[in-house]
């Protein structure tokens, strides 16, 4: 989606309004069956961007970081009568744990939060314009035919 940077303004203001007012379903019902049809594609396709609800990347660091350090935890059982094997495996293995914890304890729960329930204002965003644009597709085909 491409828009001009005359534009930008417009839109900019016309999605603040349209994320105000998505709380009230009247409003926002109201508000979208103004727009024109090129205002509601923009719109749409604004908000049907590919935002997730979940943090994949941290909880992908928390399952590697778990594997990695049951691995080592094998290695140092398996090899803990070799020093120089045991004691690079349990630097791993604290190293692990470690980013484990890290990873584990800042774990931004409250913005996760706030995203979910903008993401899902904005599903609501969109499925009231799918709504409206296919009414007013089925119009342009009334009136055309």
């Amino acid at each position: 989606m491409r828009i001009s940077k005359k534009n930008l303004d417009s839109f900019s203001k016309l999605i603040s309004t349209i994320a105000e007012k998505a709380d009230n379903i009247e409003t926002l019902n109201e508000f979208l069956d103004s727009l024109s049809i090129e205002e509601l594609e923009r719109t749409k396709a604004y908000f049907s961007g590919t935002g997730t609800r979940t943090s994949f990347y941290q909880l992908r660091g928390i399952l590697m970081g778990s594997f990695i350090a049951g691995m080592m935890i094998f290695l140092l059982n398996m090899f803990q009568q070799y020093f120089f094997v045991a004691v690079v495996a349990a630097i791993f293995l604290i190293a692990c744990v470690s980013q484990l914890f890290i990873t584990a304890l800042t774990f931004p729960i409250m913005p996760n939060v706030g995203l979910a329930y903008a993401r899902g204002k904005y599903d609501r965003i969109v499925g009231f314009i799918d709504v409206i644009l296919i009414e007013r597709y089925t119009e342009i085909r009334k009136n055309k035919y």
